[in-house]
């Protein structure tokens, strides 16, 4: 199987058309059409020679992007559906607000960490998503995106599966979609979400990308982080902080703490203090979201109240916290509702 050229990073196809004996030139033109112009034929690329194009063939895959099963919510909140060459099915959402539109991107097809709280979880795990897999969500909600006269300003990847638990193709996808030649995204535009993979979050702090990091917490103490979250049991809070503790972040750069709010289980007095605890010497701000219920789940979500009482508790004690409300929870397209089931595939 050849590779795909829209994973291919400026410097790797420059490299191939000076073995073709290539201008340098050519490689933007390329990129332009690849990424701008979101080509799906070499025939597409009319400035570009017959016989390139016919060498770029013979090296590289360009195959028409998916066509998308859309499910939009009352409040417009988008699921982005598509199947795969092997029939699995991925899932991306789109989530519009006045000033931004952020596109949810998945990394795995189900997952493997088994989080109570989340539906996902449920589907079991299939398989890695390739970077490929994972630039078509962003290329197909674009063409989404476009049909609005809108354009996606954010990139948040919250999706299906653990990011890290795919780390060469999502670093992969992440370098293609920070490049300027390719998709141009801001790193402070891009943020990974992590339930906490150690050894991926080492990794990447090599990696020099810059973009945000956002670490799912939901639970202050390894007694209750261990009952809802078994990668804790993995990598236990203490590992996780010390990583956290060292991984770079620039100037008023700071780490989002997402906090799923479960009636009855995670939002005493106590829970507040242990977090606070948590969080001492990190630059952060913490993220709550109240649980979004589906069948056959044992929790059930707070109350308004009680989501505003365990926020004020936070912001009292000095910790910079915000209320996530929940989009496109009909659609089954809120925080740990993606995924289906049917023909033996989510």
């Amino acid at each position: 199987m050849l590779p795909s050229i829209r994973t291919c990073l400026p410097a790797e196809l420059e490299a191939v058309l000076a073995e073709m004996g290539e201008k340098k030139y050519r490689m933007a033109q390329i990129m332009r059409w690849v990424f701008a112009e979101r080509a799906e034929s070499w025939d597409e690329m009319t400035n570009i020679s017959k016989v390139l194009r016919g060498k770029l063939a013979e090296r590289f895959e360009l195959l028409p992007l998916p066509v998308p099963e859309e499910h939009v919510a009352k409040d417009g909140t988008n699921k982005i559906a598509f199947r795969l060459s092997d029939n699995s099915v991925v899932e991306a959402v789109l989530i519009p607000t006045e000033d931004r539109l952020t596109l949810c991107v998945s990394s795995q097809v189900g997952c493997k960490f088994n989080c109570a709280f989340c539906r996902t979880a449920t589907l079991g795990f299939f398989r890695s998503l390739t970077a490929d897999e994972i630039i078509q969500q962003v290329m197909v909600a674009q063409k989404v995106a476009a049909r609005d006269s809108r354009r996606i300003t954010n990139l948040v990847f919250m999706g299906m599966g653990e990011p890290l638990d795919n780390y060469e193709n999502v670093v992969r996808a992440l370098k293609v979609l920070l490049a300027p030649e390719a998709f141009d995204y801001s790193r402070r535009k891009i943020t990974l979400s992590s339930v906490g993979h150690v050894p991926g979050l080492r990794a990447l702090a090599q990696e020099g990308l810059g973009i945000n990091l956002a670490i799912s917490l939901h639970a202050a103490s390894d007694e209750l982080r261990s009952q809802i979250m078994p990668a804790n049991r993995i990598w236990a809070l203490d590992e996780l902080f010390e990583t956290l503790k060292r991984f770079p972040l620039d100037q008023r750069q700071r780490i989002t703490f997402e906090y799923i709010i479960i009636k009855g289980l995670n939002h005493s007095a106590h829970d507040a203090n242990l977090l606070v605890k948590r969080l001492h010497g990190i630059p952060s701000k913490v993220n709550l979201i109240g649980f979004n219920a589906f069948a056959g789940c044992r929790f059930e979500s707070p109350s308004e109240s009680e989501m505003v009482e365990f926020q004020e508790r936070l912001l009292a004690k000095g910790l910079s916290t915000s209320i996530r409300l929940a989009r496109g929870d009909d659609e089954l397209a809120a925080c740990g509702q993606l995924g289906r089931k049917g023909d033996g595939t989510p």
